[in-house]
């Protein structure tokens, strides 16, 4: 597995780029990353917008799935949100590989706060491709 070039890859995305989400630990099966929630993540009743922690918890569980050596892609997913967050706050997501078949895979994704306490849920299934991961020549 090539930690390093999927890292890179997931922090050089432009929507991750965008929202300043960033990967920052990432081993076969597992992946990690946070987000800072600023004044446009918020929405109009004054806490994170879902679409930002959804956004976080893909983002991550992508990172998650592409560290098979493979590509890989999302197919469908759900999210539970449980806790409001305010703007400053930073959150955690952390994916986890719960099953691997030949061609579909299952990633369950928390995303919690510093103490720790989970704010939302996301179950991710996704399309493992025949397809190797390659870096782009220089």
């Amino acid at each position: 597995m090539h930690e390093e070039y999927i890292k890179n890859l997931f922090n050089n995305c432009n929507v991750g780029k965008l929202l300043g989400i960033e990967v920052y630990d990432l081993t076969e099966g597992h992946a990690k990353g946070k987000l800072t929630i600023s004044r446009e993540h918020i929405n109009v009743f004054g806490t994170v917008h879902g679409g930002m922690l959804f956004t976080l918890a893909d983002h991550i569980g992508g990172a998650c799935g592409n560290t098979l050596g493979k590509k890989s892609l999302l197919i469908e997913s759900s999210i539970q949100f449980m806790k409001g967050i305010e703007e400053g706050e930073t959150v955690f997501a952390e994916a986890k590989l719960t099953h691997k078949g030949k061609r579909i895979g299952r990633i369950e994704t928390k995303i919690y706060r510093e103490n720790e306490e989970i704010v939302a849920m996301m179950h991710m299934v996704f399309y493992i491709r025949s397809d190797d991961h390659k870096a782009k020549a220089s």
